[in-house]
């Protein structure tokens, strides 16, 4: 009988065969021999489990690090030998990154640390975790909103997350640190994470003594964007341990891999204060967020334009300079979810009836906002979009990098596909949509735009930013609508289209008056 192979499919269409159990079986043994070697040589084994957007980066930032002239670490990335993502492996392997980012540095890093220095490779294998000193967990553990706008409905599907975590336990040594880093509910790590370790503990007949588990969390700040390695080691970092010696190790950790004199270092006094930072963090930036929209449409209502009343108030330092600009919507995978793991928590591991009611309520502004330019657009085409031709410009949430995750872009292109139009959307950095393999992305700008009888920019690429006008007069509909959810055309380039008569508006830009 022929043996069915399954394969992996890189976004740029590379085919990568999926290890079969002969394969796993001899990674296994080639794990341990390198393992032994690079211990021999004077280094800690470092695993870090997941290999996505904060994995795959903070494995290699980890292998490069440096403490006077010694290399401290060797790095082993983990990632699940599935459909969906273990194309990952054997790109690492090569020394290529698995994310196309407007950072120069990035595919540096990984050519230099997997090439060069032969001090970082990427496995499907759990076996890893038996050889580490330190584990790093940067895995997803998502929050799931049942209906858009309504996130009070949210809740969180932690099966995944301990199935992991179990993994781990299985396999840790009682001597190595375990350093949870994935954005988790408050409390996840000591009443979630640290009884199942135990528990593996004692299955395994490891005596449980007062530190006898060093588990401890920190989270990270990384954004993907041009300083996407520099938002890893250097920047400041937040931990905290379940016990001192715990504290100890990840601060000096954490030390070797990060500028902590320029980047001090902040220690709290128990893991869930930590995690209890990162999600109100990011709920802070999603209420920011949602604080603007409800102005944009006012300025909007009244002609004003919003970009530069905001500019006026942000000369003001300290208090109103991270004051955020009109936009497009909210993707990525922290604000668009992280006060669901809060609320989650708060109910189900605190017990509260209290809500987080004006965080929740952010969210559900912003899951909402690509509506108001779907609303513009409906306005500019005199709300008839049947059998028309929309050209999206940007598929990804930020600007010059390929990340889709939770993209509001989705929004849109759902939104113009009910009411009877056709979306093509174009991006320069992306090539597939997170979790939609519906939705087709195109590189070719001018493909998408040609008889278009709308063109809709909704991220800051550079490529739009720079795009000549005269790219877009001579391959649009004469009388097409054009509008800029994301500030990316100046005043000067839209008195321009208007003056050729096209119909133009603007998130944020109430001063475009097109009757």
């Amino acid at each position: 009988m022929k043996k069915l192979i399954s394969y992996s499919i890189s976004p740029n269409g590379e085919k990568f065969e999926i290890p079969d159990t002969k394969k796993t079986d001899d990674e296994i043994a080639r794990i341990k021999e390198i393992c032994d070697r690079q211990r021999k040589s004077g280094k800690e084994i470092v695993v870090v489990q997941g290999l996505g957007f904060v994995g795959a980066v903070t494995a290699a930032v980890i292998a490069d690090c440096k403490v006077g002239e010694i290399i401290p670490y060797f790095v082993i990335g983990v990632n699940l030998p599935s459909k969906r993502s273990f194309w990952k492996i054997p790109l690492i392997n090569n020394g290529k990154s698995p994310f196309n980012v407007e950072d120069p540095e990035l595919q540096e890093i990984f050519s230099r640390t997997v090439n060069e220095k032969n001090n970082f490779i990427a496995t499907w294998t759990s076996e890893a975790y038996s050889e580490a000193d330190i584990i790093l967990v940067d895995i997803n553990l998502d929050a799931i909103k049942p209906d858009i706008g309504k996130a009070e409905t949210g809740y969180v599907d932690i099966s995944n997350f301990k199935k992991a975590i179990h993994d781990i336990g299985k396999r840790i040594q009682p001597h190595s640190l375990l350093l949870i880093e994935s954005t988790v509910p408050p409390g996840t790590t000591e009443y979630i994470v640290r009884p199942i370790i135990e528990q593996c503990f004692i299955d395994r007949g490891i005596e449980i003594t007062e530190y006898s588990l060093l588990l401890a969390h920190s989270y990270e700040r990384v954004m993907p964007g041009p300083d996407y390695v520099k938002s890893i080691k250097a920047f400041w970092r937040t931990y905290s341990g379940c016990n001192k010696i715990a504290a100890n190790k990840t601060q000096k950790f954490l030390s070797d891999i990060i500028d902590t004199k320029k980047y001090p270092l902040w220690e709290l006094p128990r893991p869930l204060a930590s995690e209890l930072a990162k999600v109100m963090e990011n709920s802070y930036r999603a209420m920011n967020i949602a604080f603007i929209h409800e102005w944009t449409l006012f300025a909007e209502d009244i002609n004003i334009n919003l970009f530069e009343v905001i500019d006026s108030i942000r000369v003001r330092k300290g208090t109103h300079d991270n004051m955020m600009y009109p936009g497009f919507g909210v993707g990525g995978y922290c604000l668009t979810k992280d006060t669901i793991l809060a609320q989650w928590a708060s109910k189900q591991l605190f017990d509260r009836d209290e809500r987080l009611k004006f965080s929740i309520e952010a969210i559900n502004v912003n899951d909402l906002m690509p509506l108001h330019t779907f609303d513009l657009l409906l306005k500019g085409m005199k709300n008839t979009l049947s059998g028309k031709k929309i050209a999206i410009l940007g598929a990804s949430y930020r600007n010059d990098v390929d990340d889709t995750r939770s993209s509001p872009t989705i929004a849109l292109y759902d939104y113009i596909q009910e009411a009877g139009g056709t979306s093509e959307i174009h991006d320069p950095y992306a090539t597939s949509m997170d979790k939609r393999p519906d939705v087709k992305i195109s590189s070719d700008l001018f493909q998408v735009i040609t008889g278009a009888s709308a063109v809709v920019f909704v991220i800051k690429h550079k490529q739009y930013i720079d795009l000549p006008l005269s790219v877009l007069i001579d391959r649009i509909d004469k009388d097409a609508c054009i509008i800029d959810a994301f500030n990316v055309l100046s005043d000067k380039k839209i008195q321009d289209l208007k003056k050729r008569q096209f119909i133009v508006l603007g998130v944020g830009k109430g001063h475009i008056i097109d009757n």
